[in-house]
Parts: C-alpha cells; structure tokens; sequence
C-alpha cells in the first residue's frame, strides 16, 4: 500500500499548504508588531506633547525677524505664512526664540548696520507691545523666569557678524542691545571669517581680525557662533577662544557626507571638548543626502527654467517634483543627527537650532513649522531617551553653555 503523504501530488499539497500557513503567520505578525509599535507611537505621542507643556523648550536657531522683511504677516495670530508665529508656538510648546537678525552678505557695511536696526526695532516694538506675552531675556534666569510666567522669551541674535565691519565698538552695541550670539559669517567670506559656502578662502581660517572679534565677544559674554564658518575657521574659532563655541543651526556630515556647512566628526568633538554645543538644523536639505540632491536642483530653477521655488509656479512644480523625488526628510532623520552627536560626543552636547522661516519650503514634512516639535520629541522617546536627556537637548545644554559664556565674561572683566 503506498502512504498517501509520499504521493507527489500529497507532498505539493502540503508543502503549498504549510508555505500558506507560514505566509499568513507572517503577516499576521508583521501586523501585531506594526500594531505594537504605532501603539508605542501613540503612547509617545501623547507623552512628547506632556513633555512640550512642562519642560523649557528653545530653539536656536529661527529667521522670523527678517523673514518679516521679505514677506509680512501679523505672528500675533496663527497664519499659513512662515514657519512661526506666537499662537504655533505655543501650540508646539516653544517656550524661548533665539530671535535671528539677519544680515545679507550682498550688502555693505552700512546697509548691514540698517538691516539690523530694522529687525531690532521690529522686536523691541512686538515684545514692548505685548508685554503679557513677550519678553526679553538676556540671560539664563531670565528665559527661565519668563518660562515660570508664562511669557515667550525673544532673545536677539545676529547672523552674520558683517556688520561689524573693522570695528569693535560695534560689538559693544549689541552686547548693549542684548544680543546673545552672533554667527560670525554667513554665505560669503567676510573680514571675520571664511565661509563653508564660499570658494573665495581668504583668511584660510579666520582672519587677524576675527581672532579680535573673539576676544571682545569672550569679554561682553556673546556666544560664538560657527555655524556657516568653514571648517578651518570653526577649528580655530573653538580652539581661540575663552568661552565654549556653539553652532547654532548646523546638522551632521554622517547623513550628507562631505557637505562643509554641515559638522564633521572631527569639529563635533573638539566643539563638546571645550564644552559647546551643536543645534540641529532641521532643513531637509541639511539632514538628507537625497533630499540635498532636490533641493540643489530646486533652489536653481529660477536659472534653468525661469521660476522661483516662492512662486505660485514653483510651488506647484516642487509638488509635482516631489511626487517622484525625495524633496522632504522627516523627524526620523532630525533624530538620526541628535543621536550621531549623541554617540560621538555626548548627551551634553546636542540642541535644536530648527533654521525656520530661513530654511525656505524645505521644512520636514511633519515638523513644518514651530506646531510640531512633540513629534521630534515623540521620535526621541521611541529611540528610549529619557526625560533627563530630552530636557538636555530642549534648553538645558544651551542654557548651560551661555552661563558659562556670561561667567567667563564676568572673570575678564575683573581682571
């Protein structure tokens, strides 16, 4: 008697059969894990925006001052123009805006002085308007008594030190102002500092006077900023100077390699050795390699086919682009950076420096704008940070490294 199972036809059977069975296995546990973990998600979530209402959350590193310049709107109310304005704010939890006034390269020295009066009045006019809302905050304790009030703090920071032109007194001006930092050049090679953007290397680092500038920021407790610096400038910038360096708006090589806006291992390192810290930018051309190659196409098409990226034109042809490229990143890859600055340097030593409203329409697709950071924060609890380590990176290390900027301004002067 032959046995049923040794048949041909039995053993395709039950081989079909059991491959079946295995294929529905699966899936039903892919399924239970994807289940699983959007309940982790949504677990997270609701965590993340707990954490956004109780803890003191600063950003870096956000344009709004000069994106008013180019493009007006009320950030009293919530609008559909630019990355902030106070009612988002506080929707995502935002507690103390590293307030950028900007400074065109393109322009003089004089016009840079103009460009930077405007922008302050433009701060001083809100914050002095909307005194049960906005403050200022030169120091620390004073973001930090804001936050307990309930009051968004709007420190002033410059970006670009061009306006400095060869004149140390003009540092005195803005430490009399309240300015906190200064990026100490932009896109262009000024007399401070060579550029990562700019192929015209003429101080090979920083110049003679930039090293001056250092000095006299050291002595009036301005921090130093080496976002956009070139990389040599950067290395002599943090290794020049008293206080710790900071880089306000810069993310990682390991995600765009080679790219010199973004922070080598090597500035990484030897920025948290002398105990600074680096605020990720969260621009997706900064955090993605593919992204970049978009956006490097993207920001050209005003050359190659006569429309800009603002235009209602352009915007329609980024969506269209976007439909078979990758143009946005996400909050996923934010972390990916926080995490490799993390690993390389220490939890003491990342921040959040978002570049909105000077990021143009590159904003992550789900951190768009100042509504959204519980969803970066939810990304760091999946990966099992802890309470302690998300405080750090939302305002603690920054707030840590500007005392030491003031302390150390405090000890020159009593010398």
């Amino acid at each position: 008697m032959i046995n049923q199972f040794d048949s041909p036809t039995m053993k395709r059977s039950v081989f079909v059969s059991t491959g079946y069975l295995f294929i529905v296995s699966l899936v039903l546990l892919f399924e239970s894990c994807q289940m699983a973990r959007n309940s982790d998600i949504s677990e997270h979530m609701q965590q993340a925006n707990e954490l956004s209402e109780r803890l003191l959350l600063l950003d870096g590193h956000i344009d709004w001052p000069s994106r008013l310049i180019y493009r007006p709107s009320n950030v009293l109310i919530e609008s559909s123009i630019g990355d902030f304005d106070v009612i988002r704010a506080g929707k995502g939890g935002l507690n103390a805006v590293m307030s950028v006034v900007y400074i065109s390269p393109d322009i003089d020295i004089e016009e840079g002085r103009k460009m930077a009066d405007n922008q302050i009045h433009t701060i001083d006019s809100l914050i002095s308007g909307n005194p049960g809302l906005l403050a200022y905050a030169k120091t620390p304790e004073e973001v930090r008594l804001n936050f307990e009030k309930g009051l968004l703090s709007l420190p002033f920071v410059m970006e670009n030190g061009a306006p400095i032109g060869d004149d140390l007194n003009y540092v005195d001006y803005l430490a009399d102002k309240g300015f906190i930092y200064i990026t100490l050049c932009h896109s262009i090679t000024n007399k401070i500092s060579d550029s990562s953007y700019d192929t015209n290397r003429a101080w090979n680092g920083l110049s003679p006077f930039g090293f001056e500038v250092i000095d006299k920021m050291n002595l009036e407790g301005i921090m130093v900023d080496v976002s956009h610096s070139s990389e040599k400038a950067s290395i002599q910038a943090a290794m020049h100077s008293k206080a710790p360096v900071i880089a306000s708006h810069s993310a990682t090589q390991k995600y765009v390699p080679g790219y010199e806006r973004n922070l080598s291992d090597t500035l990484i390192k030897l920025i948290a050795s002398k105990g600074g810290i680096m605020m990720v930018n969260f621009g997706s051309s900064f955090i993605d390699a593919t992204c970049k190659k978009s956006w490097d196409y993207l920001w050209n098409l005003k050359d190659s086919i006569g429309v800009s990226v603002w235009s209602p034109e352009g915007k329609t042809y980024v969506e269209e682009y976007s439909k078979s490229n990758q143009v946005y990143s996400n909050a996923s890859r934010i972390a990916d950076h926080i995490d490799h600055i993390v690993k390389i340097a220490g939890i003491d030593y990342a921040g959040l420096g978002s570049d909105f409203d000077g990021i143009g329409p590159s904003q992550p697709a789900d951190v768009p704008d100042v509504s959204a950071y519980p969803n970066l924060i939810a990304e760091l609890l999946e990966r099992g940070y802890s309470e302690d380590d998300i405080e750090k990176v939302l305002s603690g290390n920054f707030l840590r490294v500007w005392e030491e900027t003031l302390a150390i301004s405090d000890s020159l002067k009593h010398l």
